[in-house]
């Protein structure tokens, strides 16, 4: 987990406001029949929008696919006065969150060949290079 990248769902809309803080645009995905009648005798918005704190924002900002979670752990760390573990703990609940929301994605780094086959072990059978995609090397989880 520490070394995969957290990269931002492009698929949402976002701004910074005018105070620095992060606004996410969330809007309803899911119109079956419950929710139209709901929504007849409720109101239920189209659109909400999410306002990050300023440690919320930080976090978002890092978010771009190329911050490790690893590295994101060090830098708030060291801007927040936190110890490692407190950051670690906060950042991952946090990034799980996201995660769950699908604000967020997670990439990995594909291993390189020889690892690879190294994980893979004696006996383990399938072809090298079975399964693999091509492209950028990284996988999303």
């Amino acid at each position: 987990m520490l070394n995969s990248r957290p990269a931002r769902n492009n698929a949402l809309d976002w701004e910074k406001t005018d105070d620095g803080e992060v606004q996410i645009k969330v809007t309803r995905q899911d119109d079956s029949w419950k929710v139209r009648l709901l929504s007849k005798m409720f109101y239920i918005p189209r659109q909400r929008k999410i306002t990050l704190d300023e440690l919320g924002t930080e976090v978002w900002s890092l978010c771009d696919g190329k911050n490790t979670v690893g590295q994101m752990i060090e830098a708030l760390s060291e801007k927040y006065q936190l110890n490692r573990k407190e950051a670690e703990v906060s950042l991952l609940n946090y990034l799980k969150t996201l995660g769950q929301k699908r604000f967020v994605g997670f990439m990995l780094d594909k291993p390189e060949r020889g690892e690879a086959d190294k994980a893979r072990g004696p006996g383990d059978g399938g072809s090298p290079g079975h399964g693999r995609g091509g492209g950028s090397g990284k996988k999303w989880v």
